[in-house]
């Protein structure tokens, strides 16, 4: 896998990547939202709807979403369930979830969601607890891939799925080469000028150059133990779902 150097000293200068992450997406959270619809305009809603029917919770059943943020991917799943279907986000960011919490007691589902702080790598649930497991843009910043699949593989029920939504790499060349265009040249500069944060939305293209290709993370996960792993690109390639199955 690459290295970027540069986010290497970055994250070695306040104690690691988790630590990093953690006051990155503490400091956008209130603008977090605005920037997700703007930046992908608006086909992060779209993302989300695709996933969560990928991960197909049947009626009764609890999910859990890592790096559950503002909540947007749980809130996607429970619209996209049967009746009576529950979910418990996991965020290590508490202003993430505060935002979050605010949009739930708005729409009424502070009942269906459960938001808590939480490490996607060092999951505080028991074997086999939940019913199916989800991410949305939150794999790329784990410190550990394999811990993270692990992890996700060890809580949920046999049968059930992991899914995994991320930025990926398009793989066609013309194609490529505008995306490369748009998420690393005019992304960090949207970032700066509307949600006056540089740093931030310029860790985010930084953040793909060493995440694995598709394929690569398909590897990543069987690797974990996952089986039946399958991954669908949306819109070009611009991101890609990832399901696999517990045995």
């Amino acid at each position: 896998m690459k290295t970027n150097f540069a986010l290497e000293e970055k994250f070695r200068a306040v104690g690691g990547k988790r630590t990093y992450v953690k006051g990155l997406f503490g400091r956008i959270a209130g603008v977090y939202d605005l920037m997700n619809r703007l930046m992908s305009l608006g086909l992060d809603i779209y993302w989300r709807k695709r996933a969560a029917r990928y991960l197909a919770l049947a009626t009764g059943e609890t999910g859990l979403d890592l790096g559950a943020g503002t909540a947007d991917l749980s809130i996607s799943v429970i619209h996209n369930s049967g009746p009576g279907t529950k979910m418990i986000g996991m965020d290590i960011t508490p202003e993430m979830l505060a935002v979050g919490r605010k949009k739930l007691k708005r729409m009424g589902l502070e009942d269906r969601i459960d938001l808590r702080v939480g490490d996607a790598e060092h999951i505080d649930l028991p074997d086999n607890s939940v019913d199916g497991c989800c991410s949305a843009f939150t794999v790329r910043n784990l410190t550990n891939l394999h811990q993270g699949f692990s992890e996700m593989l060890r809580v949920v029920r046999p049968g059930s799925r992991v899914l995994c939504l991320e930025i990926s790499h398009p793989p066609g060349k013309i194609f490529g080469g505008l995306f490369y265009l748009y998420f690393y040249k005019l992304a960090p500069l949207f970032g700066t000028i509307i949600g006056k944060a540089f740093e931030e939305y310029n860790y985010l293209p930084n953040s793909l150059t060493t995440f694995p290709k598709a394929p690569e993370l398909k590897t990543i996960m069987e690797e974990a133990g996952l089986s039946n792993v399958h991954y669908y690109y949306l819109n070009g390639g611009i991101v890609a779902i990832h399901v696999g199955t517990k045995a």
